[in-house]
Formats: structure tokens, sequence, C-alpha cells
């Protein structure tokens, strides 16, 4: 199976969609085969990498979770990017429905490990991502459940965000009792300008928090860039916008950073 990494913080604006659609691409571009799930009834995740947007009236993460049981899976619905390495799973506001009637069954915490269970399409991806909402919800729990990793991502600048990585964690915490595979990967620092002295102070701060508590901080901090905005206009990536803006390298090397603590995890097991 793929390596599995959820992509959350109950905070919303810290760049969770940004690093997502960003590092897919990324990853892809190194040659790994990649799987993006956006389960994120606002779609964001789907409206930069779906190649024919229309298609998500189609193929969703919502329609594979309200198929029938005999023809539910995940890589089904899969669907191209740009990137010929990069696949995307859609999602539609519907999917905030889904949610509504879903909250009192099993698929409330378990429907994405119900679609994976028998999914033989999924064995061809190196890497899923999942691009989770801004709430602790049955998305939520869905895809930590079914994940290996979590990644935090946290603005330089934004306290509000440190509170919801408290809540995030406590989560974790919680669905870890049921999936014992889970681990936090780390902390991404994100939006991050060294030319503001409140941001690098807020930066050493919150790696010497973290780090005392035996949490990693990804050595690669993302910076802010009024150019990711400008890709995302065009439905485009930064690294299909632009592959020699700083912040493509920043993704680069988050891609390459990612790739090594899974090569040393499979490695020590």
């Amino acid at each position: 199976m793929p390596e599995i990494i959820t992509f959350g913080n109950q905070k919303g604006g810290v760049g969770k969609t940004t690093t997502v659609i960003n590092l897919s691409d990324a990853l892809g571009r190194d040659g790994y085969r990649v799987l993006t799930i956006d389960a994120d009834p606002q779609g964001n995740s789907t409206s930069i990498l779906l190649k024919e947007i229309g298609l998500r009236e189609e193929f969703s993460l919502v329609k594979a979770l309200e198929a029938l049981p005999e023809d539910a899976n995940l890589s089904s619905m899969a669907c191209a990017t740009s990137n010929d390495n990069v696949d995307i799973i859609p999602n539609t506001i519907r999917c905030m429905l889904w949610e509504r009637t879903a909250a009192n069954t099993p698929d409330a915490i378990l429907g994405f490990l119900r679609l994976s269970r028998h999914d033989a399409g999924l064995a061809k991806y190196d890497f899923i991502l999942i691009d989770t909402p801004p709430n602790i919800g049955a998305m939520v729990n869905n895809a930590l459940m079914l994940s290996d990793y979590a990644v935090v991502p946290i603005p330089t600048s934004d306290q509000f965000a440190l509170d919801g990585l408290a809540t995030f964690l406590r989560l974790l915490q919680n669905i870890r009792s049921q999936n014992g595979k889970l681990r936090l990967m780390g902390v991404l620092l994100t939006k991050y300008d060294a030319r503001a002295t409140v941001y690098v102070k807020n930066r050493e701060r919150i790696i010497n928090f973290f780090s005392g508590k035996g949490i990693h901080i990804f050595k690669t901090t993302i910076r802010y860039n009024v150019d990711i905005d400008r890709a995302h206009m065009k439905r485009k990536t930064i690294l299909e916008f632009d592959p020699a803006n700083y912040s493509s390298k920043d993704y680069a090397a988050l891609a390459k950073e990612i790739a090594q603590i899974v090569e040393k995890e499979k490695a020590r097991k």
C-alpha cells in the first residue's frame, strides 16, 4: 500500500490545501506516483488540480461514499491532473450533506477504510495525500483512520493556528487508539517572511517549543509568496506556474524531506 499522509489543522487559512497540491506536484516531478484525495467539501484542491473540472460531477469522493458497497472504492474515482504522475479524487459541496447523513453511522469514521479495504487500484501509488477541511468532523476522522502519518501546517504569524494545533493533536491521540500505525510526521511552518521581525521571532519560538516536546519540525519552511495566489487563480500549482520560483524550490525541498522520512521509517520496520 502507498504511504498515506493527512494534512490537517482545525484552523482555516494555514496552508493545508496549498501544501497538498504543490507537494503532490513536487513528488510527481520526482517520479513518485501520487493520489491526492480532496476531503474538503469546499473542493479547492479539486479546483486547482483537476484537469477537466466538469469531471467532478461524475467522479468524486462523495460519490464513492454514496455508492453501493459492491461498487464502492477509491481508485475508480481518480482523475487526471496536469502532472502525469499525479491523480486526484475530486470533491463537491454535496459532501457536506453526506457528512450530516453519515453522522450516526460507521462511515462517519470508517468510510475511507471501507472504500480502500479491497481496492487493488491503490497499489500503483507511492503516496496518498489527503486535504482536509478546517474542522474536527467526519472527513478528518476518516482521513486519520486511513493514514500512516499526519502533517500539521502552521503559519509563523498565527497564534490561533497554534491553538488549532492543540485541538488537532488531541484528536490525533484519540484516533491512534483505533489506528495504531498513525504517527505525527511533523509540524510544517508556512507563510514565513524573513523580512518581518515578528515572523522570525515566532518561528524561533515555535521551533524551540515543539522541539522541547519531542515534536518534529520540518527543516523546510514554506515562505510567503503572492505568486502562489497568482498560480491558483490560473488553476495551476506554483511549480507549473513558475518552476524557478523560490516557492517551487520550497515545495521541491519538502517533497524530498518527506520522502526521506518515509524511507527511514521503512528501513526501521
